[in-house]
């Protein structure tokens, strides 16, 4: 009997398209989870080269830093990479190669990665609502205000201390013309007693100070000038700033600088006059001249006369009325013209002390505030490979508020500063991120410069809107320049005294910050300190008394807090990595910032082989790729 195989054949290749069909489900779902695990382990290899951050830094400021080279980092991933290799098993998987596609440092991006460091940690704190309130936004305003006042204060000071020399210019001219007139009325006394040896001799001094009044004129009109031309340069400066001051501020302020346009038209007219009166005083040498010449001509016709012989002594002896006479006719003819004002600052003593204050603060600050018993620290920055080095004054992202509030913070928490107790070779920490300078001394210097200039804009707010220091200030200006002054140059010299007065106070603030004592951040007359009376002492003898703490204010470390708010934010990100990379390398001597990672990804290279798919060529490539930030 014949056998037939056709349902075997058939079942056969049914079975072998089923298992075939099963095989390659089966290998691309092997080859789908090689892709999976291949990216697993890639990235929990990432995330283990990533735990080893540098345990300095996190234990002293809470940030993250990689301390690695891209040699070392690619093969550190290596190492971690290749167990997850080898127990690839069902995957068959092997590490070909691995490159370094991208780095971040730290030190990259104008320092944007260190702030966001700063701000994820800050975050998990206190100070997540820092800002909810707003007063953080109202003491910026008012701090950018102070600034602003301060900055027109001191331009506008510049200006009084030019027309208080303007005014002692036309003083020399006032005096000499004076002087004029006394060798003028000299030189007439001598010639009516017929003395020529000492009419000639005042004659020709007062034509040699005739001769030199030009160049006194020529000064008067040469300060004349720099002061209109500084000013209107101050005023341009002026009108930019002036929609940085609120309404009431700017009202307050523009009161009082209007009296130095009002004084530069005054000086205007008087110019006028002393030109006037310079052409008139050059008329009167040829006058004195021609007298000086009579007056000679005379003392000869009597010299002549005494040396005649004997037998002459009947000739009629000349008569001395009608030579001298001649002189006395000629001499009449010089006058001496006289100026319409009077001599404008009457109390110059008063000034120089005000100018003096104005010195010692911008000079003497740290000898006039440092507290009894209190040194300054030598500490000075040292290294050549500081990261602030790398700023190149790029802007990067406008930073928010809260961000700011939250950087700040952090400096105050992690930083030391002159009220701080630790014992570094550089100490001033804080004060370094705001001034930048080599040495703790200059650091600290710089530092309450800035807040002197603070407490000095708000101290003029509070005396612009307060009508008794108001009316102090202008009585003490109109004892400097005298009741007949020019009205506007007391004006002027008034608002020199309330920027001066601004000042005194804000030394004393920064004494009573520096022992450790708050200050009120806005002013009002109950803790107001310095009286007229005191500030005048204070120029005088540089002595300040001690006082009493507000009850309500700030302390010194709120003030420098202050500072970091305003200014360049990507600037401070470099110095406070200056400050980390200074402590960290105590420990570490290889150790610099720019070195650090934060953010990397790498690819590699790895071949797997198909299982369930034969031939010459059953192995293929894949390409990972990894990421990791802090």
């Amino acid at each position: 009997m014949r056998k037939k195989g056709h349902i075997t054949v058939f079942l056969s290749l049914t079975l072998l398209c089923i298992f075939s069909l099963m095989c390659g489900l089966i290998e691309s779902a092997r080859t789908a989870g090689t892709r999976f695990y291949l990216k697993l382990a890639a990235d929990s290899a990432m995330d283990s080269v990533f735990s080893n951050y540098h345990r300095g830094a996190f234990d002293q400021y809470r940030i993250f830093l990689l301390d690695q080279d891209e040699e070392e980092l690619k093969t550190s991933w290596m190492k971690f990479l290749k167990p997850y290799m080898d127990a690839s098993g069902w995957y068959s998987m092997e590490a070909k190669d691995g490159r370094i596609s991208r780095q971040i440092l730290i030190t990259d991006d104008n320092g944007e990665h260190l702030n966001q460091e700063i701000v994820d940690y800050m975050k998990y704190g206190v100070f997540s609502d820092a800002t909810k309130d707003g007063r953080e936004e109202t003491m910026l305003k008012q701090l950018e205000e102070a600034k602003t006042v301060q900055n027109i204060s001191e331009s506008y000071n510049s200006h009084t201390k030019e027309a208080v020399r303007l005014e002692q210019a036309l003083d020399d001219i006032s005096n000499s013309l004076l002087k004029q007139e006394e060798y003028r009325q000299k030189a007439n006394q001598y010639l009516g007693n017929y003395n020529g040896f000492m009419f000639r001799r005042n004659a020709k001094a007062l034509k040699k100070e005739i001769n030199h009044f030009p160049a006194l004129v020529k000064n008067y009109k040469k300060k004349a000038d720099k002061l209109k031309r500084a000013l209107e340069k101050t005023v341009e400066d002026q009108k930019r700033s002036s929609n940085k001051l609120s309404k009431n501020v700017w009202e307050a302020m523009e009161g009082e600088i209007l009296c130095y346009d009002t004084y530069v038209q005054k000086d205007g007219e008087r110019r006028v006059e002393i030109l006037t009166r310079s052409e008139q005083v050059k008329s009167q040498t040829p006058i004195i001249q021609t007298a000086i010449d009579r007056a000679g001509e005379v003392e000869d016709i009597l010299s002549r006369y005494a040396d005649r012989s004997d037998e002459d002594e009947d000739d009629d002896a000349p008569d001395l009325s009608e030579l001298w006479g001649s002189v006395e006719e000629i001499w009449s003819q010089v006058s001496i013209p006289r100026l319409s004002y009077r001599k404008s600052v009457k109390d110059p003593e008063k000034q120089n002390v005000l100018e003096k204050i104005e010195k010692l603060g911008k000079e003497g600050l740290l000898l006039l505030v440092l507290p009894e018993g209190k040194s300054i620290s030598k500490g000075v920055l040292i290294g050549d490979s500081l990261p602030s080095a790398l700023y190149t004054g790029e802007r990067g992202a406008s930073q928010n508020l809260l961000d700011r509030v939250l950087f700040q913070e952090y400096c105050g928490r992690f930083l030391t500063n002159f009220l701080s107790d630790e014992d570094k070779d550089v100490k001033y920490e804080m004060e370094y991120m705001i001034a930048g300078r080599k040495s703790d001394q200059d650091n600290l210097g710089q530092t309450l410069a800035e807040i002197l200039a603070i407490r000095e804009g708000l101290n003029l707010v509070h005396i612009l809107s307060d009508s008794q220091k108001r009316q102090e200030a202008i009585s003490l200006a109109a004892t400097i320049t005298g009741v007949t002054g020019l009205a506007p140059l007391t004006g002027v010299v008034a608002f020199f005294i309330m920027s001066i007065w601004a000042l005194g106070e804000a030394v004393l603030d920064i004494r009573r910050l520096l022992e450790g004592k708050k200050v009120a951040f806005i002013k009002n007359k109950d803790n107001w300190k310095l009286s007229l009376t005191g500030l005048l002492e204070l120029g005088t003898n540089g002595l300040i008394k001690n006082e009493d703490e507000d009850d309500k204010g700030f302390g010194y470390l709120e003030y420098l807090k202050f500072l970091l708010l305003i200014g360049s934010a990507h600037l401070k990100y470099y110095r406070l990595m200056d400050v980390m990379q200074m402590n960290l390398i105590r420990e570490d001597k290889k150790f610099r910032m720019e070195h650090c990672i934060y953010q990397a990804e790498i690819e590699a290279d790895v071949v797997s082989r198909h299982i369930f798919l034969g031939g010459s060529h059953n192995s293929y490539q894949l390409t990972v790729r990894t990421e990791k930030a802090y």
